[in-house]
């Protein structure tokens, strides 16, 4: 993909990345450490060589595996072993309820249709037993209008839950940069506030209807798009929550490295380094708020509020 919203593909370095020995350490440190649950993101992971290896191992070492992915390898083979391998939560990045929408903002023509058969290869294979099926979007201007649309498009193709995220402007560093590109298209400004008022009412009141969007991140769409939200409003764990590590073996706290695996092989040396510390002292005093439940709300540890909640509502 070519995401418009994000330059993470500018960065992917195959030849860098952590072996699966690597791997299998760190998810053996994180088991005897009590983390639960593994969540693999990217980039794309289905592009790498070991990532059934990895959810495998995971699932085996009794931990739970999110996989979030932009849905276009899921042909009926991906499909059949992601279900066999009984992978927990899968989320899908759709970023529009129409074709030429997604695949506009994704930089890849046919990616939209790929993702609709997909999702029904999972539904197949899955039949009731399968991954939860969550959606996720970006909110840009570029897809505001079909958000109403795009609540349909979920409950048609049998989507578990709705996560609704807004665009940060830069999606590898994760925090806003300076007023001037706030003016950029993607950003929701000007008269379009309005219609993004109206259509977070309606989404409100639809979402008691099957999903649950009652989560902060929602609920703080209409001062986020205005540069309104406040420490009172946002407090964000990054650095906190989770262990983020990236292919090349960095750990990250907000985009920024505190250490290495390779030459730190220890994961609670570099969670209790100096380099940490400050790092999360610097993280306190953020007032750049992106909105990012990858590393916000008290609740954000795992997708499983959101998807439970989602539950109680088709209840």
């Amino acid at each position: 993909m070519r995401c418009k919203m994000c330059n993470v593909w500018e960065a992917a370095r195959k030849e860098e990345e952590l072996s699966f020995l690597e791997i299998k350490s760190v998810v053996d440190q994180c088991r005897q450490w009590g983390v639960e649950e593994v969540n693999l993101c990217g980039g794309e992971p289905l592009l790498s060589d070991i990532c059934l290896d990895i959810i495998s191992y995971a699932k085996e070492s009794g931990m739970r595996v999110i996989l979030t992915t932009n849905g276009t390898l899921l042909n009926e083979e991906m499909a059949k072993r992601l279900v066999d391998l009984k992978v927990d939560i899968i989320t899908i990045s759709l970023d529009g309820a129409r074709p030429q929408t997604h695949d506009n903002i994704r930089g890849q023509q046919g990616a939209y249709d790929k993702i609709i058969q997909g999702i029904k290869n999972l539904n197949y294979f899955g039949k009731g037993s399968g991954p939860v099926k969550v959606l996720i979007l970006t909110i840009s201007n570029y897809n505001l209008d079909e958000l109403e649309e795009y609540f349909s498009l979920a409950k048609t193709i049998s989507a578990d839950a709705l996560y609704l995220t807004p665009v940060v402007l830069d999606n590898v560093r994760l925090y806003m940069q300076g007023a001037e590109d706030k003016k950029q298209d993607l950003w929701i400004s000007g008269e379009r506030l309005l219609k993004l008022d109206e259509v977070v009412d309606r989404l409100t009141i639809l979402q008691k209807e099957r999903y649950g969007l009652n989560y902060p991140s929602f609920r703080l769409l209409k001062k986020y798009f205005r540069g309104q939200v406040t420490a009172q409003d946002w407090v964000c764990f990054a650095g906190y929550r989770r262990f983020v590590l990236v292919p090349s073996g960095t750990v990250q706290m907000c985009g920024e490295a505190v250490g290495n695996i390779r030459s730190t092989p220890d994961i609670r040396k570099i969670w209790t380094s100096q380099a940490a510390y400050r790092r999360r002292r610097q993280i306190k005093k953020c007032r750049h708020f992106c909105l990012q439940d990858c590393h916000a709300r008290q609740e954000s540890a795992t997708l499983r509020d959101i998807v439970q909640h989602s539950f109680a509502k088709q209840r």
